[in-house]
């Protein structure tokens, strides 16, 4: 399986036509073809259904594509990493992070960074748990940022931060007379929430439940503008992190707290446990630890 091989197979993906893709690829058919053949043949499993209006993707095809993306990713990362280190002597340090993170440090974080450790450049991408755990356990990063529970048998791990998990509601909804919205309150009202690929997902499902809650699910997604629109519109209620909430919500809504004390999400610093840290990951981690003790 080769890059290449996965470009042509996401190519397909989007446009469900070995045709079109072959014409947007620069290829025939026929190779476009035997490249997802051989994709099939070497994963054991069927990519498409074959239909007479084109093809149809296979849940293996949607499980693929979504790794695909970020296999490609990161060998762009890699080849775009030694090139900039070959042209300015400088070395680059890849820093995953769990959503709401990156939003959180800023720009500042970043640019006072660079004023200590120049030669230092930042790759910082959000991603999934799941991806990110992978990552880590190949030593494609050697530190991230996770949310809890950490699994203590594979990382080591520092504390950094918590946020409380919030609610945003429409001025006219009727809950938004109230400061904070017990889980019975929301019993059958749609929510906009992130979706399961991260780990608040089922963490806030599991919170619903405890308190005897079915949650009405309305929309899975990794876009907090959808979120908030949902609820500007009062199509539903947008669950958020509360300081995410408090940059882009609109005048047409509020934010409420979930009458939970322990309704927030907690972030620490991870790294594969017995792994020697390089001395950029080190320089890393002591900058955070300066700007946390004054944040």
């Amino acid at each position: 399986m080769t890059t290449k091989e996965l470009e042509y197979f996401l190519s397909v993906y989007e446009t469900h036509s070995i045709k079109n893709s072959a014409e947007k690829l620069f290829i025939s058919s026929q190779a476009l073809s035997k490249s997802i053949k051989k994709l099939e043949a070497e994963i054991n499993t069927t990519l498409f259904t074959r239909t007479s209006s084109g093809l149809i993707p296979t849940h293996s095809a949607d499980k693929l594509a979504e790794r695909a993306h970020v296999i490609i990713n990161e060998f762009d990362n890699i080849t775009s990493d030694f090139s900039v280190a070959e042209s300015n002597s400088s070395t680059v340090l890849t820093v995953a992070a769990t959503y709401g993170v990156l939003d959180y440090l800023g720009y500042n974080f970043v640019k006072n960074f660079y004023l200590q450790f120049p030669n230092i450049k930042l790759n910082l991408i959000e991603l999934p748990e799941t991806h990110i755990s992978e990552m880590l356990a190949n030593n494609q990063v050697e530190i991230a940022f996770m949310p809890a529970p950490i699994d203590y048998t594979k990382f080591n791990a520092k504390f950094c931060f918590s946020w409380k998990h919030c609610l945003i509601i429409n001025r006219k909804h009727p809950l938004a007379v109230k400061k904070k919205i017990p889980y019975s309150d929301l019993d059958g009202i749609p929510l906009a929430l992130k979706g399961r690929s991260y780990s608040v997902f089922p963490s806030n499902i599991s919170r619903f439940l405890k308190e005897g809650v079915n949650p009405n699910i309305l929309l899975e997604t990794t876009s907090e503008s959808l979120i908030h629109q949902v609820a500007e519109t009062n199509a539903g209620i947008g669950v958020s992190l509360s300081f995410l909430a408090e940059r882009i919500h609109s005048s047409s809504t509020v934010i409420r707290e979930f009458d939970d004390p322990n309704c927030q999400k907690e972030v620490y610093l991870v790294t594969k446990k017995d792994m020697i840290p390089s001395s950029d990951a080190s320089c890393f981690v002591s900058y955070l630890d300066r700007w946390l003790s004054l944040h």
